[in-house]
């Protein structure tokens, strides 16, 4: 018999489309789905549940992302679900040193500081912000100052009991993609060790029964195998790299001098592109890589048409761009874009099944 909380499971569960790679993928973190179980006795009249969560990382070290989360409670001795689809970090590279600790808090309140949340929301103008997130007030608001004053204001009127709280530590150098569960109870109940997810995302016992009187959480971790360009726009390194490329492809060199000229600038903006990338902790360092292997071929066709389109020399780079886009002949880039063409392919297909709601 227990009373408190398990440590976190890796459930039985179906094969995750992609896996987690350390230094080659991208993984967001989500609440996949969430159960709270009140046995009666401590409130009279519990009317909703309060979900606070919270994230540190080592990718924000001096900051912790507060969101708060609220639902109607049916009654007790009911299982209350949160609902499903709330992400808890962004697409953040999957690197070895880097860490998250993830705790969530449910706790039950009563009616009464529902009507006082009103009151304060309109005093301070976030009601309209609240309004336009989700008319129907279960909304996360990621403003971390006003989720600590909300929290603090809700806490303090009326009754209310916190009834499960867990501290998910997910430490990147053996984090799976999958589903991975807390669960937790408030009574002497059997906790079972042997968890698994079904094809359509629900947690039960191993044996398939549903956990009709436990509170648990459910997260999701995602995987991308890159993300595109897109992402990188208005950073600095990726502004330089595409200002030096688009002043080439409008240059339209007419002699050999002048495609000498433009090559030496060029190269020597991918060394600065370099440099100024290597500070960047919110990409993966192989897909600029491969960010600056696709303008190299651009420019490619600019300055050398003759090789542009069958890329089967075998001619070394010269040591700089060697260096810069870690590809020794001009055979070896062309594969390696076209490899990268396939990962954003992939990537895209992943999003559009992420983003279905029976995920």
């Amino acid at each position: 018999m227990a009373i408190g909380v398990s440590p976190v499971y890796y459930p039985t569960q179906p094969t995750p489309p992609l896996n987690l790679e350390l230094d080659n993928t991208y993984f967001l973190v989500k609440l996949h789905d969430s159960q709270v179980f009140y046995q009666g006795g401590f409130l009279n009249e519990p009317k909703f549940v309060i979900f606070n969560s919270s994230v540190e990382s080592s990718f924000h070290p001096d900051s912790t992302t507060q969101s708060l989360h609220k639902i109607f409670f049916g009654q007790k001795n009911q299982p209350c679900h949160l609902g499903l689809g709330i992400n808890l970090t962004d697409w953040l590279p999957a690197r070895p040193t880097d860490w998250l600790r993830i705790t969530l808090k449910y706790t039950v309140c009563q009616n009464k500081p529902l009507q006082n949340l009103v009151t304060q929301l309109e005093q301070t103008g976030l009601l309209a912000q609240v309004s336009l997130l989700r008319p129907d007030w279960a909304v996360s608001l990621k403003i971390s100052k006003i989720v600590v004053q909300l929290m603090s204001f809700l806490l303090q009127e009326g009754s209310h009991q916190e009834i499960f709280s867990c501290i998910i530590d997910l430490n990147l150098q053996h984090l799976k993609a999958g589903y991975h569960v807390v669960i937790g109870s408030q009574s002497n109940e059997i906790l079972p060790t042997s968890l698994k997810v079904d094809t359509n995302g629900y947690l039960t016992d191993i044996s398939g029964n549903s956990l009709s009187h436990l509170s648990y959480a459910t997260i999701q971790v995602l995987t991308l195998k890159r993300r595109g360009q897109e992402i990188a726009r208005d950073e600095p390194w990726w502004e330089l790299l595409e200002t030096a490329k688009d002043q080439i492809l409008d240059a339209e060199p007419t002699n050999d001098q002048e495609r000498r000229k433009l090559s030496m600038y060029w190269r020597s903006t991918l060394t600065q592109v370099r440099i100024l990338a290597r500070k960047q902790r919110g990409f993966l360092l192989p897909e600029i890589k491969d960010i600056m292997r696709v303008a190299q071929v651009e420019v490619d066709a600019c300055l050398t048409p003759q090789r542009a389109n069958e890329a089967f020399g075998m001619e070394d780079f010269p040591d700089d761009l060697r260096d810069c886009l870690d590809v020794r002949t001009p055979q070896e880039l062309y594969a390696l874009v076209r490899d990268y063409q396939k990962a954003l392919e992939l990537s895209q297909k992943l999003l559009k099944q992420y983003r279905n709601p029976n995920w």
